[in-house]
């Protein structure tokens, strides 16, 4: 049985460019950046020329930070800019809609005595200028916003929002661990952006901090001086390199590549809607204000985590609730602000199609999906 995989929105397949590039680190090429024989000196290159390719896919000049994850340079903006700044004010702002290290990171500052603001979103996942605006004070010193949606796909307009915010002087940070390699949208203004190459066909175990050269960081990992000292420990070589190479792949060919997942994403939409009576869609329409893989999809009358397992046992990989907290039985705080109720968010599942993803599997993906639907359907104790 050939496996089915729509979740690229949370993992990708490694580029096989990519799994290439990394083979030599592993083995034949072995080196700490921190040494000063020829071979460290070689490690050094490579994480330079990574660093290039990585800012050039955030598209404006500045400097990057090589981590552990994604969710490690999340953390290690928002604490460390906040923490870093300090003494010019002590108010950061959030969507209510961010990831869950952003969250996390927001309840750390707020029990080192800083105070967080939480913007709202519409339907659709989108947060209003005007009502950020409101939310700022004299002392805010950061503005955390996501480009892409993990959750719900939906696509924010940074640009404005930063153009804002520096004239303000306040810093904004983007979580693009989601979207960069899947939407045509940029950064804008921002001053911080926080990269997952395993989300555009890199290795996991590595992420990465864009920031403009004059945002201030307070480290969060101590003992040593890599990183321009703001990450101790040794650097990641293989992953590095692996994340240089994807970086590249996405920039050669994004135009094309995110016009291609527009069309199965809409392939995908409409097997699923003529099959599935009862489907709705959420957050963003299809087009520029979502990303261009991603579908979230309640289905009335099916526990997602039932239809998941019903797709596994016959090869369709896809998600119910988030992406990032799937094991958890809290109930989905994004699908909350959107104003999905609790059993609307129970019936909601998540798809995003890649690289590799053919017309045939999807079509294969949707008549699993719709015997699931009607199997646990006819077993509902609520139908007649």
């Amino acid at each position: 049985m050939k496996e089915i995989y729509l979740e690229h929105h949370v993992t990708t397949q490694v580029l096989p460019e990519v799994v290439e590039a990394m083979a030599p680190w592993w083995s034949e090429r072995p080196g700490s950046v921190s040494g000063i024989h020829s071979g460290s000196v070689r490690a050094g290159e490579a994480l330079e020329a990574a660093r290039e390719s990585l800012a050039a896919l955030v598209g404006m000049p500045g400097e990057v930070v090589f981590t552990g994850s994604g969710t490690e340079a999340i953390n290690l903006a928002v604490l460390g800019h906040a923490r870093a700044q300090r003494r010019f004010g002590r108010h950061v702002v959030a969507t209510v809609i961010e990831h869950p290290a952003v969250l996390a990171s927001l309840a750390v500052l707020e029990q080192e005595g800083f105070e967080c603001g939480i913007v709202p979103v519409d339907d659709r996942g989108r947060v209003d200028r005007e009502v950020l605006a409101e939310a700022l004070r004299e002392d805010t010193l950061l503005v955390c916003c996501q480009l892409g949606n993990l959750d719900v796909g939906t696509v924010q307009e940074v640009g404005p929002l930063g153009a804002m915010l520096r004239e303000r002087g306040i810093a904004l940070f983007v979580d693009g661990t989601t979207s960069l390699g899947w939407t045509g949208a940029t950064v804008g203004e921002a001053d911080m952006v926080a990269l997952a190459p395993h989300r555009f066909g890199g290795p996991p175990g590595v992420g990465c901090l864009w920031r403009r050269r004059s945002m201030g960081l307070e480290p969060l990992i101590r003992g040593g001086n890599q990183e321009g000292g703001l990450r101790a420990g040794t650097e990641n070589v293989p992953a590095i390199v692996g994340s240089g190479v994807a970086a590249r792949a996405v920039l050669r060919d994004l135009g094309e590549h995110c016009r291609r997942m527009r069309g199965l994403q809409r392939m995908l939409l409409k097997e699923l809607s003529d099959r599935i009576p009862g489907l709705r869609l959420n957050g963003a329409g299809i087009g520029e204000e979502r990303l261009s893989h991603h579908l979230s999809l309640t289905i009335g009358g099916v526990e997602a985590e039932g239809l998941v397992l019903f797709a596994d046992l016959r090869g369709l990989r896809i998600g119910a609730g988030s992406g990032c907290l799937s094991r958890s039985m809290e109930p989905d705080h994004v699908l909350a602000a959107i104003g999905l109720g609790a059993v609307p968010a129970r019936e909601t599942v998540t798809l995003a199609c890649g690289r590799e993803t053919t017309g045939r599997e999807i079509r294969e993906a949707a008549e699993i999906l719709r015997s699931g639907v009607e199997r646990m359907r006819s077993l509902s104790p609520s139908r007649d």
